[in-house]
């Protein structure tokens, strides 16, 4: 059984979850939203080793039998990117899960791990023979009978993910036909290229999927990292959701974060739900022949972000972290620049900044949909993302003329009504939420402007 709903540790909501209360949560996260799988995380987090133990016996005490419906699925630090021993710790920490859900339960609880910021097939390999080495070290010298765990690679860059099928090549060679996960970001793809960008790519690998499995002759079961936003994909909003879950069809897995089980209702929680589930079986849209948008989208959205990038990451400061992380002053992500690169926020502080400022970070694409409709070519855009119109009207509400000249210019303001003008969009401010905006920016204002959105970031 592949999981269909993977409900995560995402810092996106303004509720603050200490890592001490993640064991109970996952237990919540099974039983109150679904979720079959739980990604415990330690990505430039804080996360206890010994939190996968203490999910399987938490579960185990309450009788849930982990392993058989409902599994733990730790995303571990790229190795090539934090230190060495941390990664190690974390696959450690999974088979130790296992040992016990097995010694327990009779079950696996772990049989996935995610690697994410996955750009090459070295890193991949690489923590899959450190995990067939270590399984079979415990296969030995315990005598319980302990099956592999497969990595997952997580691809969150736009050009990365255009290569997916000779990566997926490459790992079935080592794994034969078992099936294979694919993980799909948008968020650090959307702050490295900007939202047109990592949307297209995304849209233009699922379109491709089918071919790949008939061409390698191997399962792939794509999974949606998206959150509440429109700039980090909106699977999790229940105003748009229903709409992106067709526009991404094609998907096996999608992401439950954090946002949509703290800061909406529940009557709106499973709207997302049943509107991800309803929609997982769907085939793919066609969507070909995009990769110039890919490319002329990101240098524009490039050119812009590096306007501003000096007051970003002044208001990126007072953006406070709801989770256990490292702070992104320490564990960034690289922005390229024409003067080098710069350390920039991670996405969900990076996301509620823009918002912090007025302007939700999907209107950066607006210079190219001027230039779009300029050339008369927008409908292109608009065809392979059909539901670009609804979130610039959805995010319309969080915009605000004044506060966004205040921090970005007038011309920043004069390109955005532009572009909303070609893709038919009227403002839909809201005097509540504007009132928040006018106010001195400080953590609980963020909070506050995050209340309102019923997101952080």
């Amino acid at each position: 059984m592949v999981p269909r709903m993977m409900c995560t540790q995402h810092p996106d909501t303004t509720v603050k979850i200490t890592a001490g209360e993640e064991v109970d949560e996952a237990l919540v996260d099974y039983t109150a939203y679904g979720c079959e799988e739980v990604m415990v995380d330690y990505e430039g987090k804080t996360t206890p080793y010994s939190q996968p133990k203490e999910i399987v016996m938490r579960a185990y005490a309450a009788g849930l039998k982990i392993g058989e419906r409902f599994f733990v699925t730790p995303r571990l630090p790229n190795p090539k990117l934090e230190d060495f021993d941390r990664a190690m710790l974390v696959l450690e920490a999974a088979i130790v899960a296992n040992y016990f859900s097995i010694k327990y339960m009779g079950t696996q609880a772990v049989r996935w791990v995610v690697l994410p910021m996955v750009e090459d097939l070295d890193t991949v390999l690489l923590v899959g023979r450190m995990l067939r080495k270590k399984v079979q070290i415990y296969r030995e010298e315990t005598g319980l009978d302990m099956s592999d765990i497969d990595v997952i690679p997580l691809i969150e860059d736009a050009y990365a993910q255009l290569k997916f099928m000779a990566l997926i090549a490459e790992i079935a060679k080592e794994r034969g036909k078992r099936p294979i996960r694919l993980f799909l970001g948008k968020s650090d793809s959307a702050v490295k290229y900007g939202h047109i960008a990592s949307a297209l790519a995304i849209a233009a690998v699922l379109s491709s999927v089918k071919r790949a499995e008939e061409e390698l002759g191997v399962k792939i079961h794509p999974i949606l990292g998206m959150g509440s936003p429109p700039f980090r994909g909106a699977l999790n909003n229940y105003a748009l959701a229903h709409l992106e879950v067709l526009q991404y069809s094609g998907y096996h897995t999608a992401t439950i974060q954090s946002a949509v089980r703290y800061d909406v209702s529940y009557d709106d929680y499973a709207k997302v739900r049943d509107s991800i589930l309803n929609a997982c079986c769907v085939s793919p849209r066609r969507v070909e022949g995009v990769e110039s948008h890919i490319g002329e989208a990101a240098a524009s959205y490039k050119a812009l972000v590096a306007k501003y990038i000096d007051v970003l990451l002044e208001v990126a400061r007072l953006v406070p972290s709801t989770r256990d992380r490292v702070s992104w002053k320490v564990y960034g992500r690289q922005f390229l620049t024409q003067d080098g690169a710069v350390n920039m926020p991670r996405a969900i502080v990076y996301t509620a900044a823009w918002y912090a400022m007025g302007a939700p970070p999907v209107f950066l694409d607006a210079p190219y949909v001027v230039k779009l409709a300029r050339e008369d070519k927008l409908d292109e855009v608009l065809k392979a993302l059909p539901t670009l119109k609804k979130e610039w009207e959805y995010d319309s509400e969080f915009f605000d003329e004044e506060v966004a000249a205040k921090y970005l210019g007038e011309e920043f303001v004069k390109v955005v009504r532009e572009a909303m003008d070609y893709m038919g969009v009227s403002p839909r401010g809201s005097v509540a939420y504007r009132a928040l905006l006018r106010m001195p920016r400080s953590e609980p204002n963020i909070i506050a402007l995050g209340k309102y959105r019923k997101f952080l970031g």
